[in-house]
């Protein structure tokens, strides 16, 4: 048994102990409401967003948010009394429902939370603040527009993206895209933007006063770029925060590599063994994980210790486990 197989069930072992004990409940406990805390606040920066910036400007940009957005006017033109809280309310209920009935029971008790927290959080605002506070103070209309898409997209995509790391879920539409993608066996990422664009294409149809017969062009394009900037602060916080780069070495000199490596970085590295196609001779190829400011350093380094090295450095967008230790990519 070598060092890392030994380590592995030192570590299995201590788990065990301590589930035993107790202890790893303790843990998951503490993990669990740090999760929940920074899904609350997820939540609350996405409603924030949408109550001052994404509807005082008529940014529709998809979800249950665009379209509160969408048809809340139409309805308060028969009932007065109705707001975008009460829209979300009945919308995320029924997609609640169909969760349960789709999705099962594991689904629905772990959307719930913010399923409710979201409406209930623009309830409050609604009436305590004035949405209007920021745009009314923007030198014209398309000013208030642009200001709304650039902080509104960005906050937007900071809550949810909060939300999605720490495993949990703004309810409403993400439960309909979900049902889709187990029933239809579309794609997650097909039925996100499906969802979306038709939201945001409809809008071009849907004004304050009602459908018009003029297509609203303008806010097809401001709800685009929405989704656009979106997408990209999701992404962002979702997954750029945990980017790396991956350095792969095929070389004749794989320990003094290895060495340079630890040396330099202190990180672990893998053998595996290449032959080259056209040479049919058997090289090494080392890798290495590291940070995007290491893997610039030590390509220079391995130029000099092997100038015959075929040295690539590839993108990773996510890394998990303790790829930090020596022994461990």
């Amino acid at each position: 048994m070598n060092d890392l197989e030994v380590m592995k069930e030192q570590k299995d072992f201590e788990y065990i102990k301590d589930t035993i004990e107790g202890k790893n409940t303790k843990k998951d406990l503490k993990k669990r409401f740090k999760q929940y805390v920074l899904i609350t606040l997820g939540v609350i920066i996405l409603d924030i967003s949408f109550f001052f910036f994404l509807d005082p400007a008529k940014i529709i940009s998809g979800g249950t948010m665009g379209l509160a957005i969408l048809f809340t006017p139409l309805i308060k033109n028969v009932l007065p009394w109705f707001s975008n809280s009460i829209f979300l309310y009945i919308i995320d209920f029924i997609a609640l429902i169909m969760g349960l009935i789709f999705l099962g029971k594991d689904f629905f008790i772990k959307t719930i939370y913010a399923t409710i927290l979201s409406p209930t959080v623009i309830f409050i605002l609604e009436r305590t603040l004035d949405s209007n506070y920021f745009i009314a103070n923007m030198s014209s209309e398309l000013a208030g527009k642009i200001v709304a898409v650039i902080i509104g997209s960005i906050l937007v995509g900071f809550g949810v993206g909060l939300a999605i790391k720490n495993n949990g879920s703004t309810g409403g539409m993400d439960v309909f895209q979900k049902i889709l993608n187990k029933k239809l066996k579309v794609p997650m990422s097909v039925t996100i933007y499906m969802t979306d664009w038709v939201i945001v294409i409809l809008a071009g149809f849907v004004k304050d006063t009602g459908f018009t017969y003029i297509y609203q062009l303008e806010t097809v394009v401001f709800g685009s770029i929405a989704v656009f900037i979106q997408a990209f602060v999701i992404d962002f916080i979702c997954m750029s925060a945990r980017i790396r780069r991956t350095v792969y070495v095929i070389t004749d000199k794989p320990d003094l590599i290895k060495e340079l490596i630890y040396e330099e970085l202190d990180r672990g590295v893998t053998f595996s063994s290449v032959v080259g196609a056209y040479t049919k001779q058997e090289r090494t190829m080392v890798i290495c994980t590291m940070d995007k400011n290491e893997a610039y350093k030590i390509t220079e380094e391995i130029v000099k210790l092997d100038p015959k090295a075929f040295t690539f450095v590839t993108t990773c967008k996510e890394v998990k486990g303790e790829y930090d230790k020596r022994g461990i990519v």
